[in-house]
């Protein structure tokens, strides 16, 4: 998956991380209103959209293996990990109370890992 440059960046930043504290605030609602304005009517920058999913998923340490994925009416969160912690997933699903939340295993090399996929039913 990466190279070994790659894989030392990747834990300098975890390392970096580890003492940063996230206070998202209200960030997650302003993200779901500016998702659903996406995906109903079109308005918004696709890419900064995946930026700041991407950002708002960090805070949580809910680290991605690739980009995020907006399709239509949803978005997919590719993780880099095999275990969910649910006391995350809840804390994340208390801002982004419009979606629903499909949580799916995949095989990926030889690795099981996770996908999380968000839909807006409207």
């Amino acid at each position: 998956m990466y190279n070994e440059e790659e894989k030392q960046q990747l834990m300098q930043d975890l390392k970096e991380m580890e003492t940063f504290k996230a206070d998202v605030g209200d960030e997650g609602k302003i993200l779901q209103d500016d998702l659903k304005d996406y995906f109903i009517n079109g308005n918004g920058d696709k890419q900064d959209l995946i930026f700041r999913i991407e950002l708002y998923f960090y805070a949580f340490k809910l680290f991605c293996r690739k980009e995020v994925l907006i399709d239509r009416n949803q978005f997919t969160i590719f993780l880099n990990d095999s275990l969910l912690d649910w006391h995350l997933i809840n804390l994340v699903m208390q801002d982004l109370t419009d979606f629903e939340l499909i949580i799916e295993a995949v095989r990926e090399n030889k690795d099981v890992l996770i996908d999380l996929n968000f839909t807006l039913h409207y």
